[in-house]
């Protein structure tokens, strides 16, 4: 975020020629307090990409989010994951603001001038900059739901005539002349003059640690202010759930109609991960005492495919903020998720499941279950497997039911699952060779990556595939016992039942 203010109050403040500045348009007056979050982390990590998905759940507490490119910059080129962050945030009734580095129009503060990605600090570079960014912002994400732009870096003195604030109202008028009705937020942080009341429908206040915020007062144009949307106050090093739940009380009586608070302290990571008692400080925002549930989730789906359901339900609804939601096979608590989708893994071919889903709320009260979906999983694709571990041969044997183009056979041959392919939750780990077709690979790692080590005699009769692999093959790591799963991939995967042998010195029958 910006840099501290205490560099910009060295600048003799000015009085601003307001009547220079466009007026944004009015925004709705809000009933209540709602969170605004610097959301800096990558959404191209899971890890990630699943937070902005809890955030998509927080409605209507969770007003206004704010998304910022890996590099502080638009994120280029197009990523599939930004999009769906955007997406989702959007769709989900809360704002998503893009980040826009001003650099304080590379006006020399006390601290030297802020140069551009050029290399520039005149004032001319940072103005097509910033007009390029908000731009490339649009042009990549913006059918995805980008609702406005959040102009980081700015002064928070108007400037002699009220230039510097004009500067950002020649901003604001060149988002709105693409985009008429993006929401405009602006960071001049504490100590802001009034000229910033007409450049941006949002204005970043206050941002600094929690001893500081608890000694602030606002001033008195801002106090006077009755429009609490136009106020955001940030509040880092804020340790525990007490102190945050004191802090949240102070943004309300200071007027502030957008807040966040977070336990981390204030580092160039301070915004790259949601505080350690979001549910908690939701329940704060929202300000009432929560003993309503939400809403059942309604519209469940469930798509069946081997050994697994996916299923969909749009989002519950609850008077403060949904949590996430907890998934119920024939009555009993299978996973949960931020997600209006879900997984059910390792399930049995060929038989018949219930599921219904139940949403909590931030404050734990939990909603009845949504109306039951049922579903039958698909029959088994890969039947009656096999194996035999004799002295020189081994012996693969299994049924494929469908015409799969790729017939597998993964094989821990070391009995060692620490060394090899790790096959999907619920399968063994440590496949270190495979025999695909007529082929034995050994795994070489990491990622999907094998070697050939020779060719297998591979017998068809019809839907059954019988396989002979030299024992040798294996290397002088190859075990006495091995694990065994077969393999169809047409596009999708199916396994086998888990098939272990060992040998007894014997032959395998055959040969």
């Amino acid at each position: 975020m910006a840099c501290p203010s205490s560099a910009l109050a060295r600048v003799g403040a000015a009085v601003a020629a307001v009547s220079l500045l466009t007026p944004a348009p009015a925004a709705a007056a809000a009933t209540g307090q709602r969170a605004a979050i610097p959301a800096y982390w990558s959404p191209a990590d899971p890890d990630g990409l699943t937070t902005f998905r809890r955030l998509a759940q927080n409605r209507p507490t969770t007003g206004m989010v704010v998304l910022n490119g890996s590099l502080s910059r638009p994120e280029v080129p197009f990523s599939p994951a930004w999009a769906e962050a955007i997406e989702a945030v959007h769709d989900s009734g809360a704002r998503v603001l893009v980040y826009v580095d001003t650099g304080y129009f590379g006006l020399d503060l006390g601290q030297g001038a802020h140069p551009t990605r050029g290399g520039g600090t005149s004032t001319e570079a940072w103005a097509a900059q910033i007009r390029r960014d908000v731009d490339e912002w649009y042009e990549l994400y913006g059918e995805y739901g980008v609702d406005g732009v959040f102009l980081d870096q700015a002064p928070h003195v108007c400037g002699p005539d009220g230039e510097y604030a004009a500067r950002y109202a020649e901003v604001r008028d060149h988002v709105r002349a693409a985009h008429p009705h993006a929401h405009i937020a602006i960071n001049p942080g504490t100590g802001t003059e009034q000229c910033y009341d007409a450049v941006a429908d949002t204005i970043l206040s206050f941002e600094g640690d929690q001893r500081s915020y608890l000694a602030h007062v606002p001033p008195a144009w801002e106090s006077a202010n009755r429009d609490r949307e136009k106020f955001w106050h940030l509040v880092y090093d804020v340790p525990t759930a007490q102190d945050m739940a004191e802090v949240v009380a102070r943004t309300k009586a200071n007027g502030a109609g957008y807040a966040y608070v977070t336990d981390r302290p204030f580092s160039p990571s301070t915004w790259d991960w949601l505080t350690s008692y979001w549910d908690a400080e939701l329940a704060a925002i929202g300000g009432v005492v929560d003993t309503t549930p939400p809403g059942a989730p309604r519209g469940v789906t469930a798509v069946a495919a081997a050994g697994r359901v996916v299923l969909r339900w749009r989002s519950a609804l609850d008077n403060v903020a949904v949590s996430g939601y907890e998934v119920l096979r024939d009555g009993e608590p299978v996973g949960t998720t931020y997600d209006t989708a879900f997984t059910a893994a390792n399930l049995s071919p060929g038989t018949g499941y219930a599921f219904t889903v139940r949403a909590r709320d931030v404050a734990g009260n939990a909603s009845a279950p949504s109306a039951p979906v049922t579903v039958t999983t698909p029959p088994a694709a890969v039947l009656g497997p096999s194996a035999c571990l004799g002295p020189t041969t081994a012996h693969y044997r299994a049924t494929f039911t469908r015409d799969f183009p790729h017939r597998r056979v993964f094989i821990d041959a070391d009995d060692d699952p620490s060394t090899g392919w790790a096959l999907p939750p619920g399968l063994p780990s440590g496949a270190d060779h495979l025999v695909e077709n007529d082929v034995l690979f050994r795994y070489t790692g990491p990622g999907w990556a094998w070697e050939p080590v020779t060719g297998v005699e591979q017998e068809v009769d019809g839907a059954e595939v019988t396989w002979r692999v030299p024992v040798a093959a294996f290397g002088g790591s190859a075990a006495s016992t091995q694990v065994v799963v077969f393999n169809g991939n047409d596009g999708q995967d199916e396994y086998s039942a888990v098939v272990t042998t060992t040998s007894t010195g014997e032959q395998c029958p055959g040969g």
